[in-house]
């Protein structure tokens, strides 16, 4: 039986004498290397500038401290982006403990599934951060012993790099080789499908996704990255903390997306080249931004959800055409695993745009197509679940071996995205599994139905969304499909719209639910465990 594999160098990318590297001299290099260049502009911290030595020499320092507080393997962060995020981050690396950033937003049962799973006695964070996060959500739990970032930033004397990297490792302890398969940090899912898991990311998963985007020119020399999406999630984490220092990116460090006035501000004044995102933080830049505003923008990367039909062409013509690029990741693929860029040939890779798809695996995976139902490979063309290799891909779950062996199948990562690969690379994705029902024998997918709507009913122009669709059983049909609707409709009007779209009858939503608000998750993305509660009450 042929596997329909297609390979992206998988092997020359494997004998890259960069996977070696531990993931603290790899931080360490990548600051050393830019010591004498601005680095990070923390827009969050009052708009100050780090060179690559300063975020170096205090990483050092604080490692010392937090290595004397903290006794324990792992220590939880709770920081929006921003310097002491970064240099906290940095400084767990060096002291050998495990650094996980918590997801603030999160309710406090969830929560603290968190610090329970990764056991997590010391949070690390400022006073003024723990204030504004305790006011926004009064039930986080702060574990038993806090210590504040800012004290000790301010206490410690900034270690003198002049003496150079190998004097600097040497009385750190940082080995160049070691066992770099070990855990490096652990990102808490997003939990919109069932309870958080904690996936174990290695220093060879973060040093790989880092090598991928380099080797791939995802950024050109003097670009200036966006970094607004919150760190303790993968797309934020990997870009907002680790490539800032291992690929030694220039980085605008904003604490949130939402804060749309900030973030514009923030472009008028440095003129960033690369924006990172998601389609539901961008609708805001095309409602508040002008166009002389992101001018500067050669491009603005969406992950995290499907770009909706259409507003692809919506950015390119508000701002720079051609600027928009539709990218793809999970956090178990440390997450990038793909993304639109220029056509370029590299000799054993390459890299390509193609419409409708997320672009081209990165370099050094492979990819196939499983039937969902038997796991076999499908031919290349057809729609199945998407199944990756890579040494980006992560370790499994934390104290969960069941759900890791349902993610790890024969060193090949199942992401439960129904998708398709074409024969030239080019991967395109359908929608989670979780977001199709089968109806009548036939698989009906959620987001096709909620974009078709959407667009019948003037409702895409808005900055959050207004519905969504989801399923409860039905007796007669397996499953029906269920609209939840922050505005009046009625069943006539839906299935009128649909209609007009040419959307099936058998697509049409069964049941209508009136709700406040849909239910969304601090990365932009649907709440899908909230979303499934509320159709079946």
């Amino acid at each position: 039986m042929q596997d329909y594999i297609f390979d992206m160098g998988y092997a020359e990318f494997e004998a890259k004498e960069e996977l070696k590297f531990t993931l603290p001299y790899a931080i360490a290099k990548g600051l050393f290397d830019k010591r004498g260049e601005d680095i990070l502009i923390d827009y969050t911290g009052g708009d100050k500038t780090y060179t690559g030595g300063v975020l170096l020499a205090y990483s050092l320092a604080v490692s010392k401290v937090l290595k004397a507080k903290i006794p324990s393997a792992r220590a939880g962060l709770a920081m929006p982006p921003c310097a002491y995020a970064v240099i906290a981050n940095y400084a767990c690396a060096f002291a050998g403990i495990t650094p996980i950033n918590l997801n603030f937003t999160m309710g406090q049962t969830a929560a603290q599934s968190c610090l329970d799973t990764a056991e997590i006695k010391y949070v690390i964070s400022s006073e003024a951060m723990r204030q504004k996060i305790s006011a926004a959500n009064p039930t986080f739990p702060w574990a038993e012993n806090f210590i504040d970032i800012a004290e000790v930033v301010a206490s410690v004397k900034p270690e003198d790099i002049s003496r150079g990297l190998e004097k600097i490792l040497e009385d750190f302890g940082i080995e160049k080789f070691a066992d770099n398969n070990r855990e490096a940090t652990l990102v808490f899912t997003s939990g919109s499908e069932g309870a958080p898991k904690g996936a174990v990311l290695t220093g060879r998963n973060i040093v790989a996704n880092c090598l991928q985007t380099r080797l791939s020119n995802v950024f050109k020399p003097g670009d200036i990255l966006v970094a607004n999406l919150p760190v303790f999630h993968s797309f934020g984490l990997l870009f907002g903390v680790w490539a800032l220092a291992i690929n030694g990116v220039k980085t605008l460090m904003l604490a949130s997306p939402i804060d749309i006035k900030a973030n514009i501000r923030a472009i008028r004044k440095y003129r960033p080249q690369v924006l990172l995102g998601s389609p539901t933080f961008f609708r805001a830049y095309i409602r508040h931004a002008a166009k002389e505003d992101l001018q500067c923008l050669r491009m603005a990367i969406a992950g995290a959800e499907k770009t909706p039909e259409g507003f692809e062409e919506l950015w390119n013509s508000t701002f720079n055409p051609g600027s928009y690029k539709e990218g793809y990741g999970l956090t178990e693929t440390s997450p990038v695993a793909g993304v639109n860029l220029p056509a370029a040939d590299y000799g054993w890779y390459s890299t390509g745009a193609r419409k409708g798809s997320i672009g081209k695996l990165f370099v050094g995976m492979r990819a196939r197509v499983l039937d969902p139902a038997t796991l076999e490979p499908v031919e290349f063309g057809k729609q199945g679940l998407l199944s990756l290799q890579g040494a980006n891909v992560f370790a499994g779950y934390l104290n969960n071996p069941e759900a890791t062996q349902n993610a790890l199948k024969d060193g090949w990562l199942i992401t439960g995205d129904l998708s398709r690969l074409d024969a030239d690379g080019f991967v395109y994705v359908d929608g989670r599994l979780s977001r199709f029902s089968k109806i009548g024998g036939e698989m009906v997918p959620h987001a096709t139905v909620e974009s078709a709507l959407s667009r019948a009913l003037g409702l895409d122009k808005s900055e959050v969304p207004l519905i969504a669709v989801s399923s409860t059983l039905d007796e007669g049909k397996g499953e029906a499909l269920v609209l939840l609707t922050t505005i009046d409709i009625e069943h006539r009007q839906v299935n009128e719209a649909l209609k007009s779209e040419g959307i099936s009858n058998l697509w049409t939503p069964k049941h209508i639910v009136k709700v406040d608000k849909i239910p969304l998750l601090a990365s932009g993305k649907l709440n899908l465990k909230e979303l499934s509660r509320m159709a079946k009450q």
